[in-house]
């Protein structure tokens, strides 16, 4: 999306957009929330997103469907984490969001069952103090952080 290429980018101090109500939720969600999802975690490791205010669609013409919201986006000058491979952190991200319903441990198992066993990819998750059911919604910035780290660890 062209939110993720202008971060990427690296030319801004701050981004501010109007975007669907429903994307800036997600983009500000903190874990736990039914909105917060990968996007919500490269958005946070990046930026400090603020959502601002909603912006009716009586505001426009014509009327679109949905209501809009401002967001701001503060991009960091350093993440709020160390992560060794913010490459592999992020597949770490994205595999644990890829079967939203399932727990943390068979999500990963998608992305590295090829090269780790379910005990090996359960052991990385209970050794950063997390339940061995736990659901990847449930983890925040440190936890992925720390995750990512255990399992690069064992490959």
């Amino acid at each position: 999306p062209a939110i993720t290429a202008l971060i990427e980018s690296k030319c801004f101090e701050s981004i501010t957009v109007l975007v669907q109500k429903e994307v800036a939720e997600r983009l500000c969600a903190a874990p736990g929330t039914s909105a917060y999802g990968a996007f919500s975690v490269f958005m946070q490791y990046y930026t400090e997103p603020e959502y601002l205010f909603a912006v009716p669609r009586e505001c426009f013409e014509p009327q679109p469907k949905v209501t809009s919201a401002v967001l701001r986006a503060v991009v960091r000058r350093e993440p709020p984490v160390e992560v060794e491979d913010e490459k592999f952190f992020f597949r770490v991200v994205y595999a644990a969001f890829a079967l939203r319903r399932k727990t943390l441990v068979n999500s990963l198992m998608t992305a590295f069952g090829s090269q780790l066993t379910k005990e090996q990819v359960t052991q990385a998750v209970t050794s950063c103090g997390l339940e061995a059911n736990i659901r990847g919604e449930r983890l925040g910035l440190s936890e992925f952080a720390a995750l990512s780290a255990e399992i690069a660890a064992l490959l």
